[in-house]
């Protein structure tokens, strides 16, 4: 049996047990999708998560109104593993008794219907309440907004990661804030709150008790947009916009080719040489040798440089410069001193769904309602004795594609 072969069998999913079968979760959150995506991640865990609405308002969100047995798009991705029910007194006392709570809601509307953590800890001292809202639960600013509702768009906007993405050169009335083109700042809340409330049940195995535990959308997306603070600081000024440049070193990005577009990465000294030999420009090298020359907090200096390697790349297909790059890597002697540049092609979503490699690891799985077929993205999660997989789409089985 070959090693692949191997590894495969030990992930398949089979009949094995889920890592939180035994956990109740309610997910109460509304049009809060990073509630959602953190019910979702609970949900494929193995937890009976119910999905208690008020309304249908979550359901009708959806690009061109697309619906699927009535559902908008993004809720009916988020549907994985849960069960739908409406908010009533019966599933009131169902609330009660969860081992998780997601309080995706305005802060404090939930205490105002009798089911926030003040009132469920004090019947059930082993909730878990994760609560999932713009600027958490307290604070001046919090109560300030509480009426703001949670969304991705505002998340992004507070943090001032607008301000950094978009065309570094672009100047004047084309010096505009962008928003990146997924949701950022939900999924990271999402993946943050799911990480708390499993710590959190972790922490109760020891001491019986539950907690609270508060996220914050705008905290969750400033977690991981630290480079930029952090070298602002460095240079004792504030970040530029550096959009399609990197953080900090040059080139790093992606870039044109002669029939499509590649991601192009230099890590060291060497690799940025190797680069230079590869495209035929060791004139370049004397001015630009060192990271210390590339650092990308000057747009308008990095300029020169980028105008000449966009003119070199795009002589090359993507398929030459790929192999080209290969061939540099696969000294293993001296390589790493030699150096070699990373290059991988820019593949479009429609090439990646016809590569055999998602398929092998189930990356994508198929839902077919009413006959029609849809893709919806799997668990990014693969693991030998206690696999998390989605079973249920909008509460129908689903099949591996």
């Amino acid at each position: 049996m070959s090693r692949d072969e191997t590894l495969m069998k030990l992930f398949a999913e089979d009949n094995k047990p889920f890592a939180l079968e035994d956990i109740k979760v309610a997910e109460i959150a509304g049009e809060n999708f990073a509630g959602a995506i953190a019910g979702s991640l609970l949900a494929e865990f193995g937890a009976k998560v119910i999905r208690v609405d008020f309304n249908d308002d979550p359901k009708k969100i959806s690009p061109y109104g697309v619906e699927v047995n009535g559902c908008g798009i993004p809720l009916l991705v988020e549907s994985r593993n849960k069960e739908f029910v409406k908010f009533n007194e019966k599933v009131k006392e169902q609330i009660m008794s969860c081992d998780i709570v997601i309080d995706g809601m305005k802060p404090g509307y939930l205490d105002s219907i009798g089911i926030g953590y003040r009132q469920i800890s004090e019947k059930n001292p082993g909730v878990i309440y994760v609560a999932v809202s713009p600027y958490g639960h307290f604070t001046q600013k919090a109560r300030e907004f509480a009426n703001v509702p949670d969304s991705d768009l505002t998340a992004q906007a507070y943090n001032g990661y607008p301000s950094l993405i978009g065309n570094p050169y672009l100047t004047g009335k084309y010096s505009y804030p962008l928003r990146a083109g997924i949701w950022a700042a939900w999924a990271m809340a999402g993946v943050n709150a799911a990480i708390g409330a499993m710590l959190a049940l972790i922490e109760r195995k020891k001491s019986g008790k539950g907690q609270f535990v508060d996220v914050a959308t705008h905290d969750a997306l400033a977690v991981v947009h630290a480079f930029p603070t952090i070298v602002g600081f460095l240079f004792d000024k504030s970040r530029t916009r550096y959009g399609t440049l990197d953080y900090i070193l040059y080139p790093f990005g992606y870039y044109k080719a002669k029939d499509g577009y590649i991601a192009l990465a230099t890590p060291t000294d060497p690799d940025f040489r190797a680069l230079l030999k590869i495209i035929k420009r060791w004139d370049l090298e004397p001015d630009w040798r060192y990271s210390l020359d590339r650092i990308s907090d000057d747009p308008v200096k990095i300029k020169t440089l980028d105008e000449e390697l966009n003119k070199e790349l795009q002589k090359y297909t993507v398929k030459e410069l790929v192999a080209k790059a290969r061939k540099k890597s696969r000294s293993k002697l001296i390589g790493r001193f030699l150096g070699a540049p990373v290059i991988v092609k820019l593949n479009r979503l429609q090439e990646v769904l016809k590569d055999q490699h998602w398929k092998i690891r189930n990356t994508f799985i198929s839902f077919s309602p009413n006959g029609k077929e849809i893709l919806v993205p799997n668990t990014a999660i693969k693991m030998s004795e206690t696999p998390p997989r989605i079973v249920k789409i909008l509460g129908k089985e689903v099949k591996k594609s």
